[in-house]
């Protein structure tokens, strides 16, 4: 192939890669799910006992699925991710029960891994290899964007289906990453991949840069923060996510409305998300961590103390932080992460998101269980104030030789 035209290719990844975020997965059902779960015979503890589990899943999946995208390739990661998911989605259509929607789990976070760090790879790699690595962070915050623009146009939808049938809103979730697939196919992949001629040469090649990568992590003192606050951030996001539709519902919102108030979380999430960059270079690096922390930590406790339907307009925060968090903090990991490594480090980030929740999971429940919704709400934010706190105290600690930049 001639330089101009994997030139051509590369650069058409670039303009695939939002539209594979915008249709990868389309959450119709997101907006009703716990009111389906609810009406499959599962109570609050049960439904964050199964998110826990799915957490354990994604935790499981998260590294060896890092490896199969640096290993055998971003791009085939993404296309053995997207059948997953839709493989996942069939089983959660013609589920019922604990069991069923278990096992449809499972098989989502098994997609949901091989697509997890190999996407924001593909990119990174795009725009290396064509020498241009400083638009990453506004590409990566407008393709986020854009995907959380479709993620707000699938819930309105969830919303009007789902008031009519849940479960038809958990088939038209399909829609998404049935195109997607046939989009995914259309990529290039960048970095040479390094393949492997059997079993045990690909469980040492395995073993050795996930070796490689953890000892990164555990020496990079600021990658390593970093990585802490994404799973503190990530675990306190879903601890809330879980508690949106029993908000509504106990403020009395109707049904319908689920998918306009879900539509306009996303809407606002993708325009933090756009504004990203703006709003890192705005202001300070550390100005950029306390906004993080009071969007995440402010919505619960508020939501506590006003219960009322105007309350919900309270979940903007996280949704903000949502928006902003994975843009910024995952550029300032990669920042300082070799390319070779980049995905299997991301997979680690998500790894701790995903165990943090897992551990804290059951805990949760059962206070949502035992507890009024306030009560639950001010649990919640207590806890993520209280963990940020922590945090703050160790980023002052930490060398300052870590936020040099070295020569590759």
């Amino acid at each position: 192939m001639s330089p101009a035209a994997r030139t051509s290719r590369i650069e058409r990844n670039l303009r695939l890669y939002p539209v594979v975020q915008a249709i990868v997965f389309t959450p119709v059902m997101l907006p009703i799910i716990v009111l389906f779960w609810e009406d499959n015979g599962l109570d609050m503890l049960e439904v964050f006992v199964l998110q826990g589990l799915f957490a354990v899943a994604m935790a499981v999946a998260e590294v060896p699925t890092g490896m199969v995208a640096d290993r055998l390739g971003k791009k085939t990661s993404l296309t053995a991710g997207v059948l997953i998911v839709l493989v996942g989605m069939f089983v959660y259509g013609l589920g019922h029960g604990f069991a069923a929607f278990l096992a449809a789990e499972v098989l989502l976070a098994l997609g949901i891994a091989l697509l997890s760090g190999a996407d924001s790879s593909l990119l990174y790699d795009s725009l290396d290899a064509l020498g241009r690595t400083a638009e990453y962070t506004r590409r990566e915050g407008r393709a986020r964007s854009v995907q959380m623009v479709s993620f707000a146009a699938s819930n309105l939808l969830g919303g009007v289906i789902g008031s009519y049938d849940y479960r038809a809103a958990v088939w038209a979730s399909m829609i998404g990453p049935a195109i997607a697939l046939f989009v995914v196919l259309q990529l290039t992949e960048v970095q040479p991949v390094q393949r492997t001629t059997g079993f045990s040469e690909a469980w040492r090649g395995y073993r050795s840069l996930v070796g490689q990568t953890l000892k990164f992590v555990r020496k990079h003192a600021l990658v390593r923060w970093y990585i802490v606050l994404l799973a503190v951030m990530g675990m306190g996001q879903t601890w809330l996510l879980w508690l949106y539709q029993p908000y509504m519902a106990h403020v009395e919102l109707p049904v319908w409305s689920f998918g306009i108030a879900f539509a306009g979380f996303n809407l606002f999430a993708a325009f933090a998300s756009h504004r990203a960059a703006e709003i890192d270079e705005w202001l300070s690096p550390s100005g950029t961590l306390v906004l993080l922390a009071t969007l995440q930590v402010a919505p619960p406790l508020l939501m506590a103390v006003f219960v009322h339907p105007a309350a919900v307009f309270l979940i903007l925060g996280h949704q903000g932080a949502r928006g902003l968090g994975k843009v910024i903090l995952s550029e300032r990991v990669l920042r300082y992460t070799y390319p070779d490594k980049r995905s299997t480090v991301l997979s680690v980030s998500s790894l701790a998101v995903r165990l943090s929740f897992a551990i804290s999971a059951p805990a949760m429940g059962w206070v949502a269980r035992r507890y009024e919704l306030p009560t639950t709400l001010l649990v919640q934010g207590a806890a993520a104030a209280a963990l940020f706190a922590v945090l703050s105290v160790a980023y002052r600690r930490i060398d300052p030789k870590y936020f040099r930049v070295k020569d590759r």
